[in-house]
């Protein structure tokens, strides 16, 4: 077969949210989920899915749908699909930055070379390192009460982390957090994730008073380009620090790493450029003895499924991951096969390419 890239398609599609979804940056209720479509010569189709945050990537549905149809797209026109470090050069040429844009590109080149290779994308990733892939579930920002019962509900699912968005107010935080163990108790990890929200004197004294709740990390306490405030908090707390927004691309994790500002990392494979971006990156990691999780941008069945792979195939993507909040979080998806969530837990599709299949009437 010649897996010749012939044409691509793009389509947003705004999805609606079961409830307002808050965090420190945003508060939304739909989210443009950006669909890509790549088709070879042979007849062949693949898919792709990022749903950025604005807020903190610089990029939404629609300036992804942009950024393709103008630049990433017709650069690629031609190659062939396994020549993906070649393509990412085309890229990279075609327009800087725009990672979301440029993963929804990278995961369908992995459905496609899936299907034309008849093997389900993690024997392209390396193989199956793990069956089962742990979850954690993500509180957003709502009252006490609705946080505690959301939490009491996930943990009574099987899930193996409940992570707080917390951000806003330091007095807030310490409340929540408070009547979070004293309502549920100590029997379970509790990750907070401030998404930027503090700078580095009002982490520091805040996520201090914390940890006395046990934590499992914190995430990204302070502002994207705070490294050396990051640093500073690992230093200074004795909980893992982790990082999010300030490693949006494998050059900003070297630089990260190489500062020692952080103990985990997140890993979005919808925000650092694809599949093939997020194995760079974890094993980078892994070189430097340092363990990550996959986060989420509350993509739904392509971008879950496209994380799946990643976690299946990644030794050291071992912490309890996330990747599987939008399937939850939206009332509707675009595939027809779900997934099963067993214990907390999920497994990998075993079909062709990323193993689901979308409902193409979304391009018509």
């Amino acid at each position: 077969m010649k897996s010749i890239i012939k044409d691509f398609q793009v389509k947003v599609v705004e999805l609606e949210l079961k409830k307002s979804w808050k965090i420190s940056l945003y508060e939304q209720k739909t989210r443009p989920h950006c669909i890509v479509k790549i088709i070879t010569e042979d007849g062949l189709v693949g898919y792709g899915e990022a749903a950025p945050s604005p807020a903190f990537m610089g990029e939404t549905g629609y300036t992804m749908e942009l950024a393709i149809n103008k630049y990433l797209g017709p650069s690629i026109i031609g190659e062939n699909i396994f020549n993906i470090d070649n393509i990412h050069d085309k890229l990279d040429t075609a327009i800087y930055g725009n990672y979301a844009a440029k993963s929804a590109i990278d995961i369908a080149l992995y459905d496609l070379m899936g299907k034309t290779l008849n093997v389900p994308v993690y024997k392209l990733l390396g193989g199956k390192y793990r069956d089962k892939i742990e979850l954690s579930w993500v509180v957003g920002m709502q009252d006490l009460k609705g946080s505690i019962e959301e939490a009491k509900e996930r943990l009574a699912e099987g899930y193996k982390v409940i992570k707080i968005k917390v951000g806003i107010s330091p007095e807030r935080d310490i409340e929540l957090l408070s009547k979070v163990r004293e309502e549920l108790g100590y029997g379970f990890p509790i990750r907070l994730d401030a998404n930027q929200g503090y700078d580095y004197r009002t982490a520091l004294t805040t996520f201090k008073k914390l940890e006395e709740f046990h934590l499992e990390s914190i995430e990204q306490p302070v502002k994207r380009n705070d490294i050396k405030g990051l640093r500073m908090l690992r230093e200074r707390l004795d909980t893992p620090i982790m990082a999010d927004e300030a490693i949006s691309n494998f050059h900003e994790v070297v630089n990260v790493v190489n500062n020692d500002a952080c103990d985990i990392a997140n890993i979005k494979v919808g925000k650092v450029g694809g599949l093939s971006q997020a194995k760079k990156i974890a094993n980078y990691l892994e070189a430097n003895g340092l363990h990550a999780t996959a986060g989420s941008n509350l993509e739904v069945g392509l971008g879950a499924a496209a994380s799946l792979h990643f976690v299946a195939s990644s030794k050291y993507v071992d912490i309890p991951n996330d990747l599987y909040l939008g399937n939850i979080l939206h009332k509707n998806d675009i595939i027809k096969n779900k997934f099963e969530l067993v214990n907390g837990c999920l497994t990998v599709p075993e079909g062709p390419g990323l193993g689901v299949e979308i409902n193409d009437d979304i391009f018509d």
